[in-house]
């Protein structure tokens, strides 16, 4: 009966609030009252402000891992119709129109993902913030009336801010590019390495890094989405027998889709043109490929390169002369031609 009274004492005579805190865990360890109060509620503080931070890094974790899986399967379920009309009309197995829907698919969710994620960051973290503020007894409210009135000041302000986040968003829902795309923008040119809300980042071909707002992008010509045409012209001697040239290109042509490693990427039979072009120095004829716009690039190099070396070995292309330089006439003040001396 006497334990029970003398710890009945005890816990009365302890200057920490009832329950299970810093303070009551430092008064039974020290018997300080002093030191357990001030250390108490500095420790309680820590613990509140580490405790937020945990969980917002925790939220932000499941709702990142959220996002990209629910971006991944709504982008995977069903591409543009678009692309699958295209898909059709030109022939192609199921497989091929899922690899195609595939890689553009990819494309798109990345962009998403990224942008979704950064502004949930965002978010997470201004709750996190303001809940840290006010476990130091900060008022909020007149933070909150601030924040709406320079909100406002900043909207009347950023006039051309607030294009830029309009524009961006319009560009992730029309899905005009995304990250990995090959884009002409106006001002730059070059593939998109970064997509945000504000500002586009592309990386042009010689290395430059371009920061362009979305705001001021009028016109877009993207060449990764669906497919591209290569085309593929090549100059010939004036004297040169055009209907060989063409029976050998065309021929280039048929090897080059039936290859193991092109066909796969030939959406369409090569069509060979013709003559585009005549001058007194060279006749210039064109052929035609449609391709995957992923190989666009590396199939007119390979394309060249065929079309080159058969053209030399039929004797259409004379070694001799490719090293001739055409100087052209020019008018004289009398608007007759020039005459060399």
């Amino acid at each position: 009966m006497v334990n029970v009274e003398v710890l009945a004492a005890a816990e009365t005579a302890s200057p920490c609030d009832a329950g299970f805190n810093a303070c009551t865990m430092l008064f039974k360890m020290t018997g300080s009252e002093e030191f357990s109060v001030d250390a108490g509620v500095v420790l309680d503080k820590i613990g509140q402000v580490l405790l937020i931070l945990v969980a917002a890094a925790l939220l932000r974790w499941l709702v990142n891992r959220a996002i990209g899986r629910i971006i991944k399967q709504v982008t995977t379920i069903k591409g543009p119709q678009s692309i699958a009309d295209l898909a059709d009309k030109l022939g192609s197995s199921n497989s091929r129109r899922d690899e195609l829907l595939g890689d553009r698919s990819k494309a798109r969710a990345e962009t998403l993902t990224g942008v979704l994620q950064h502004v949930s960051g965002i978010v997470i973290y201004t709750v996190a913030f303001m809940l840290v503020l006010s476990s130091f007894n900060v008022n909020l409210a007149p933070i909150l009336a601030s924040a709406g009135i320079a909100g406002i000041a900043i909207g009347f302000g950023a006039q051309n801010l607030v294009q830029d986040y309009l524009a961006g968003i319009f560009i992730l829902l029309e899905d005009q590019y995304g990250v990995g795309d090959n884009v002409d923008v106006g001002d730059a040119t070059g593939t998109v390495v970064d997509m945000g809300l504000r500002v586009t980042t592309l990386r042009s071909l010689d290395g430059t890094l371009w920061y362009v707002r979305n705001g001021q992008i009028l016109r877009v010509g993207n060449s990764s989405q669906s497919w591209a045409y290569v085309v593929v012209d090549t100059p010939l001697p004036p004297t040169a027998d055009i209907d060989r040239a063409g029976e050998i290109i065309t021929g280039v042509a048929e090897e080059f889709k039936d290859d193991e490693e092109w066909s796969d990427h030939v959406l369409k039979e090569p069509e060979y043109l013709g003559p585009i072009e005549m001058t007194i120095d060279e006749i210039k004829v064109r052929l035609g490929v449609r391709m995957t716009s992923d190989q666009q690039w590396a199939a007119g190099r390979e394309l060249r390169r065929r079309v080159t070396e058969a053209l030399r070995e039929a004797g259409v292309i004379d070694l001799a002369s490719s090293g001739r330089i055409y100087v052209p006439r020019t008018m004289t003040n009398g608007g007759a031609a020039g005459t060399a001396p």
